[in-house]
């Protein structure tokens, strides 16, 4: 199975604006990976939220996902980057993909993110995004551009 996850930063404070924490997302993303054994097909990272699809194989998803919350604040710590500050909202939202083009608009609509909210006009412009490797992949040109209709059901809430 393969889920879509949204995790938003405490309300909405963009704790992800900059080189710095966004590379640090990063690492531990893999870090991730590498312990959970899981995948993660297609992500982007925002100012103030992360979309995410995972494939968790054996692991459960669920604690892929506290896991990284927390190691997030640890390292925001570490790096004197927040001292208390809560990052994280509670819970997290997510979609099981249904099928192949289930999948399809899950992968477009996390590569359009950065477009939808008006970051950039390209989603090539945008760094933080799996969206290159499917450009390197021939899944995207680089300058697809998306479509401000496309839909996940529940993704209302990024």
């Amino acid at each position: 199975m393969i889920f879509f996850l949204t995790i938003v930063c405490q309300d909405h404070y963009q704790f992800f604006n900059n080189t710095i924490t966004r590379e640090i997302i990063l690492a531990v993303m893999n870090r991730m990976k590498d312990r959970f054994k899981c995948d993660f097909p297609a992500w982007v990272i925002l100012p103030d939220h992360i979309h995410w699809l995972i494939k968790p194989n054996d692991a459960d998803y669920s604690k892929v996902v506290l896991a990284f919350k927390r190691a997030i604040n640890l390292e925001f710590k570490k790096n004197e980057i927040v001292a208390n500050n809560k990052i994280w909202q509670d819970r997290f939202w997510e979609h099981t993909v249904k099928n192949d083009e289930d999948y399809g608009r899950c992968v477009d609509y996390i590569h359009f993110n950065p477009v939808k909210h008006g970051y950039v006009e390209n989603p090539h412009e945008w760094r933080y995004s799996s969206f290159h490797d499917y450009v390197a992949q021939g899944f995207y040109e680089n300058d697809w551009v998306g479509g401000k209709d496309i839909d996940v059901s529940g993704s209302e809430y990024d």
